[in-house]
């Protein structure tokens, strides 16, 4: 093969290398400018939820269960270090006070509601990636948005909190994923999380209190 050409290739891979590395440092820098943001969370794999979902740093969550737990509502206080959960809509005068760590306001993969938000996420692509592969696979249109999709992927045997690979569907023009899926490294699916009507620094006035 023609010196020049293995040189073209070699640019090409490192020009490439280099997209996907900015993309993510990019939607850290993006999560880190932001005071908030709101969402609709599908989640898919393991168990099918839809969520409304509200964040607002330095760390608040709430949660308004659509399916399933119709009604159901959790709030995180990180000044109160405490989840709130009302698991029933139409009683609210019953709201429980427990720990993020209860596996009652686990998700079915286990995650905590004090560490769901975009942030740790991308903390997680980061380690992974700094122990992996990082690549830009494509372009697609998802939500009427254009996406691009990185593929993260751990060196063998390497998982960082259970996952071993991530494929991310990154809004080109919001610069945070649209679309996350995790997989473990028998590459099964653990859990695909779709985020629909993503909102960046709204106004939430008083919605952390149940």
């Amino acid at each position: 093969m023609p010196l020049l050409r293995l040189v073209f290739i070699f640019l090409m891979s490192l020009s490439t290398a280099m997209a996907s590395e900015n993309m993510l440092q990019q939607a850290v820098k993006q999560f880190q400018a932001i005071t908030g943001y709101s969402t609709t969370m599908r989640s898919y794999g393991n168990a099918e939820q839809i969520i409304n979902y509200r964040y607002q740093k330095p760390g608040y969550v709430r949660m308004d269960f659509v399916t399933p737990h119709k009604g159901a509502a959790l709030v995180y206080r990180p000044d109160t270090g405490k989840v709130q959960l009302r698991p029933f809509g139409f009683i609210k005068p019953l709201t429980l006070t427990m720990e993020p760590t209860s596996k009652l306001v686990r998700s079915p993969s286990g995650h905590r509601v004090d560490e769901s938000d975009i942030g740790v996420l991308l903390k997680k692509a980061q380690e992974l990636a700094q122990q992996g592969s990082l690549e830009v696979l494509r372009e697609e249109t998802i939500q009427q948005t254009t996406t691009v999709v990185l593929e993260i992927t751990g060196e063998e045997n390497v998982l960082v909190d259970g996952v071993h690979r991530y494929l991310l569907w990154m809004d080109k023009k919001l610069k945070l994923p649209r679309i996350v899926e995790s997989y473990n490294n028998e590459d099964q699916l653990i859990e695909g999380l779709s985020l629909e009507d993503l909102t960046l620094n709204p106004e939430f006035a008083e919605i952390f209190l149940l």
